[in-house]
């Protein structure tokens, strides 16, 4: 499979949870419903879509070994999703905040399976086709 398959899937995925999402909270818990909520799938998506692109660029993997390559994007990743949680847990109301920290963790722990998931499959295959 190549890596603008992947990418398509990372797109499906990440447009599902930000309907799922904004649906959910929208129609079900309208109180607890705050704009950071609905962009938190947004960013996972896109952090994600970079993530797989950098880790697949041929020029990175000259320089790099995959596992070095591999930290330094979950190092990258890691921060910007403290610094957009930070900034969106201090500018919600206290009513919100609990929601929202609830839903970030189940996003985190859903893109950290799913990431992980995917990238031993794209390298798996890539190594397969090298062959």
């Amino acid at each position: 499979m190549s890596i603008n398959e992947y990418l398509k899937r990372y797109i499906i995925v990440g447009s599902i949870l930000t309907i799922v999402v904004a649906v959910l909270f929208s129609v079900g818990f309208p109180n607890t419903t705050s704009t950071p909520l609905i962009i938190a799938p947004i960013l996972f998506t896109v952090v994600s879509i970079g993530t797989l692109k950098l880790l697949a660029m041929p020029a990175l993997s000259a320089v790099l070994k995959f596992s070095n390559a591999f930290m330094l994007t979950n190092v990258g990743k890691i921060l910007v999703y403290l610094v957009y949680f930070i900034i969106s847990y201090l500018d919600l109301e206290k009513e919100r905040r609990m929601t929202f920290v609830a839903v970030f963790m189940l996003l985190y722990l859903f893109f950290l399976v799913y990431d992980t998931i995917t990238l031993l499959k794209f390298f798996k295959d890539n190594n397969r086709s090298d062959k």
